[in-house]
Formats: structure tokens, C-alpha cells, sequence
């Protein structure tokens, strides 16, 4: 039985926020949520924290959009890489940009905490040889001898403890190397889509999060520029800038709803209540597309650092 089938019908009355009104719950949400990953490996157990996306590890390699070929290209320039170049991955997940950089011959070796999700990044790449992923956290990860040629996280830094981060991502690189940051936001609907759905999210006491839908290029860039000056500040890296980019995608009802199911503000809902709300999410939106699909928003961003000479150690 699918989630249309077990939809309810609720009536309910919404009052629009003025701009102002806007503005201070965005403000205030945007400052929730910073807390929220700050304080994630405090509020939550280490089983939990291993295994967040494990549930959602086959619907995040489908539903998360894929890193640009030609991005990929550009940041394999930007960081010098060659055929044999070796690089280590934070926080892999099921592989997406794996296997665009595996594609490309390198040997890579992926760091990921999710058992559900290291499994399918080694189906990604194809059970290659010349990667390797290991099940564990980037800070519980001992460093080999061997430095790497670049470090890569794809939107994963965030999840790194800060005073990790920087520090030993350096340590990992060989002279010259370069730490690459990839960013990929979530795909989202129009304001217009948006705003029919918030009626849906006040029902469940969830205002916060529909406000969460429809976010601007320039909060994304406002984002993305805070982790380039943490690494920027560091002292590790030479200053580079961030390069963001806006992309469009097309998402049927089914790919949009596994996509929210591997957002963490999501799966940090209880089980029922986010299986209702994704319900009535599903119902609403094929009362309104009549294709059953919709053009979806999204960025990606890039920022290649390369290593100051000599790096410090582990």
C-alpha cells in the first residue's frame, strides 16, 4: 500500500507571515539547525550517529542529484590530479561521488560510518580494486603512512568536528595536495509549491521545517562561503574562493519524497509522524501536478585548496 493510498484529509486555516515575520523564522530556523550539527555527536549515541543514513542509504543514492561531469573535470584540473593519483574521501555515503572520481582511474579510499551505505558504495564503483571503503568515521580513522593527493568531501564537511577537520585533512596530503570541497543542496520546489505544502507542516507542528523548503542561492552561498573561510583561516591551505553554480532537475512525486526521507531534519522525526507527513506530502502533490512531476532547484558549489608546504601531522 502506497502513501497516496493511506492519505487523510484535514482541513486547517493558515495565516501568512508579513516579510518581517519571514525573515526572523528563517533567521531563527537557520540558527536551529546550525546548533543541530554542532551538537550532533553530543545528543546523539555513536550507534546512532553511525548508522543515521542507513535507512535511507538506497533512496540517497537515488533521489540526491549527481555531481556534474564537467565539475568533476573541472576540480580533477584545479587539484592537478593525474591517472595514478590516490585520494581519500570523507564520508562517501553510497558512493555518488565515488564513482564519478573511480571513473576517472584513481585509487580512492572512502571513509564512511554506515554500514548500509559502504555496501553500496562499493556497488557503485564496481567492486574495483582500486577502492577501498572503510567503514568508519573520518575522525576515528587512523591515517596510513601514505599521504593522499587530495582529500575529498562531498557534501559531507559539514559533518566533520571542526576542530577535526582541517587539521587532519592536511595531515593526509602529500606536498602539493589539495583538499576538495563538493556541495550539492537539496533539489526543492518552487515558492509557489512551497507555500501550497506549509499548510501540511503547521498540521503536524512542523512550521519550522516547511519553512525549509524553498532556500535562496544566497543562503547557500552564505553557507558554503563559511566553510571556506574556516579553511581559509586554518593556516593549512592557500585562500580559494568558492565556485557555486544553479542547476534544474526534473522530480517525480516518488523520487521528491525518497529525496526528504534522506534529509536528517527528516529522519530525525519519529517514524510515524514522518510517515504521515510524507503521506499527506504525496497526496497534495498529485492533487496539484498534473504530470506528477515538477522542475526542481539546485545549486552545486566547488572550493580546491591546496596544501601549504610543509603539512602538519597527525
Amino acid at each position: 500500500m502506497n502513501r497516496l493510498s493511506k492519505a487523510r484529509h484535514r482541513n486547517a486555516q493558515t495565516v501568512p507571515l508579513s516579510a518581517t515575520a519571514k525573515k526572523f523564522v528563517k533567521e531563527s530556523v537557520d540558527r536551529k539547525w546550525q546548533a543541530w550539527y554542532e551538537t550532533f555527536d553530543e545528543t546523539h549515541s555513536p550507534q546512532q550517529r553511525q548508522e543515521w543514513y542507513s535507512q535511507a542509504a538506497t533512496a540517497y543514492r537515488w533521489a540526491r542529484p549527481q555531481y556534474p561531469p564537467a565539475m568533476v573535470d573541472s576540480v580533477i584540473t584545479q587539484a592537478n590530479l593525474r591517472a595514478n593519483s590516490s585520494l581519500l574521501e570523507i564520508g562517501c555515503g553510497p558512493g555518488i561521488a565515488t564513482a564519478a572520481f573511480a571513473a576517472k582511474g584513481f585509487s580512492i579510499v572512502g571513509v564512511e560510518p554506515s554500514l548500509a551505505a559502504c555496501k553500496l558504495a562499493h556497488k557503485s564503483c564496481g567492486y574495483s580494486d582500486r577502492i577501498s571503503i572503510v567503514n568508519s568515521t573520518f575522525e576515528n580513522y587512523p591515517l596510513p603512512a601514505n599521504k593522499f593527493d587530495a582529500v575529498l568531501a562531498a557534501t559531507s564537511f559539514h559533518w566533520v568536528a571542526p576542530a577535526v577537520a582541517c587539521q587532519k585533512s592536511a595531515a593526509a596530503l602529500a606536498p602539493g595536495g589539495s583538499l576538495i570541497l563538493l556541495w550539492a543542496t537539496p533539489p526543492q520546489p518552487s515558492v509557489e509549491l512551497g507555500d501550497y505544502l506549509q499548510p501540511i507542516y503547521n498540521r503536524y507542528d512542523l512550521a519550522e521545517l516547511g519553512e525549509q523548503q524553498c532556500k535562496t542561492q544566497a543562503y547557500y552561498q552564505g553557507n558554503f562561503e563559511a566553510f571556506a573561510q574556516r579553511i581559509n583561516q586554518s593556516g593549512l591551505f592557500q585562500p580559494a574562493s568558492v565556485a557555486l553554480e544553479q542547476h534544474s532537475s526534473t522530480y517525480s512525486i516518488e523520487k521528491y519524497l525518497a529525496l526528504l526521507s534522506t534529509l536528517s531534519p527528516y529522519i530525525d522525526l519519529d517514524p510515524t509522524v514522518q510517515d504521515n507527513l510524507l503521506t499527506e506530502l504525496e497526496q497534495a502533490l498529485a492533487e496539484r501536478l498534473e504530470t506528477g512531476a515538477f522542475e526542481a532547484t539546485h545549486w552545486f558549489a566547488v572550493q580546491v585548496s591546496t596544501l601549504l608546504c610543509p603539512g602538519p601531522s597527525a
